[in-house]
This record gives C-alpha cells, structure tokens and sequence, in this order.
C-alpha cells in the first residue's frame, strides 16, 4: 500500500479507536493499547509508520460487558463484529469496524460488515505450568484452525498465490470441519478458555502457536499514552510487556522489513 493511502487508512483507524475509547470510558470497561500500537504509542507516539492495523486488548471481564453494549452504545457509523454476532466470522477476538468502509483481506470470508476495523482481543487467565500452557495452546490451536475451514478462510493465500504445504496440511481440518458446527466449535473454544481458574498470568486470544503471557497486574495497572492527536491508556509498564512481544523493541527493524502485512485485495475509505 502507497504511503499516502495508508495514512488515510490509519486516521481512519484513530476515528474508530476514538470510537472505543469514548465507549470504554463512558461505560467503566478497562481497554488498553495492545501489540503494534502500544509499540507505536512508546517509540513513536502514534502509528509505526507502515502499521496497516491498530490493537486493542481487554481483560475477559471488560471485553464480555464491551460486547454486550456494543450495538446499543456505538455510534451508528460503527459495528462491532465477532462469531457472537457473525456466523462465519472464525476469530477468537473482535473487531470494531467503520461501515460504509471495505478491507477485505486475501485470507478472510467476506461479511455483510467488511469496513475498516481496529482488533480487539480478549485476554483469558493461562495456567502457570508450561506443560499445562503448552498443552492448552495446542487444543485451542486445533479448534481454531477447524473453525477457520468452516467459516471459508483460506490461511494458505500469500497474495494472489497458493501456499502448496500449508494448503495440504489444512486438509485435514477441512475434513474434520465436514462433521460439526460453527456452534459446537464457538462453545467449546470458549469452555476451554474459560476453563482456568483465576491466577496472576493471562494470555491473549488469537489461537497462535507461540503465546505470550502477561503479568495480569500489567492489564489492570495503565496509563495514558500521546498517540497522534489523542491519547489511548495502556500498560503502565510497558516495558515488560513490549519486552516480551518484540524482545529490543527500540530497535527499528530492517527497512526491507518495513511493509503492512494484512494483504488487502478491496479497500474503500467511503470517500
């Protein structure tokens, strides 16, 4: 994506993450800068400048009210979407979208609401042995991915072209997708991550091989962060958080490294 487009797409990300913010605070939900765009609001007090995406996290708790109100507290140029709402939707957290926008990305289905999104994750209690995190990661690693074939993703897309090795190995799941429901496979993706008990170490759902685990005290504990011509909160102690996403997380990575990577085939900014 050229610069100029992509900075119409970031402000019209901040329009939607203003959106969040003035829900979450006039309704007592805890949100935070998350991923990405915590790392931009530290190291560059706004977007990293070929970002493509803004992320969000909240405490299960917060998330579970955030999406109870949404449709009736969002302004009616906003929708908030997850497989609560949208069938064929196979994401383990949310996105707020703006309507009368389009993103579509190579790897996703095409909804009735394919605007402009910011990410918002819900973030569940882990266990505190490896072996039971490990163990976890595995079983909702499985349902996600047959989730994915029932909804009509195709994670094996680089752009235009087929990645041959990962097509096949999602055979598999295709198959296993022929004998159950989007139901079935929401409840027990849900009953899983509802499973652990209440302890000091959380996780963030997005169903990857490699999780990362937090501090819960760093979600609960948040500050306010300069981002473009707002602030947003965010972890009070950042640090430890970036650290254990990006390890140096100052460092700037290579400039042929420097690319959005969400592989956009349709994009309208509702001009």
């Amino acid at each position: 994506m050229e610069r100029e487009l992509l900075r119409k797409v970031q402000l019209t990300q901040l329009e939607i993450a203003k959106e969040l913010k003035r829900v979450c605070e006039e309704n007592d939900i805890r949100y935070f800068l998350n991923w990405g765009s915590l790392l931009g609001a530290v190291r560059h007090q706004g977007f990293i400048p070929w970002d493509d995406d803004m992320d969000f996290g909240m405490l299960r708790e917060d998330y579970e009210k955030f999406r109870r109100i949404a449709p009736e507290k969002l302004g009616s140029d906003f929708c908030f979407q997850d497989w609560s709402n949208e069938e064929n939707y196979a994401l383990p957290f949310g996105k707020l979208r703006k309507r009368n926008t389009v993103f579509v990305e190579a790897k996703c289905a095409r909804f009735p609401e394919n605007g402009i999104y910011i990410d918002i994750f819900p973030l569940d209690y882990a266990p505190e042995g490896k072996e039971e995190q490990d163990r976890l990661t595995r079983r909702l690693l499985h349902l996600f991915r047959v989730k994915l074939m029932k909804s009509g993703y195709t994670p094996w897309m680089n752009e235009d072209k087929v990645v041959w090795k990962k097509r096949i190995g999602y055979l598999f799941y295709q198959f296993l997708a022929l004998f159950t429901t989007q139901k079935a496979l929401v409840e027990q993706y849900e009953a899983l991550s509802a499973a652990v008990p209440p302890g000091d170490t959380v996780y963030e759902q997005f169903a990857r091989p490699t999780t990362f685990y937090l501090k819960e005290a760093w979600c609960r504990e948040l500050a306010e962060y300069p981002f473009e011509d707002t602030t947003f909160a965010g972890p009070k102690a950042y640090d430890p958080v970036l650290t254990a996403m990006y390890g140096d997380y100052m460092q700037l990575p290579p400039e042929d490294q420097r690319e959005n990577r969400h592989q956009i085939m349709e994009l309208d900014l509702g001009e």
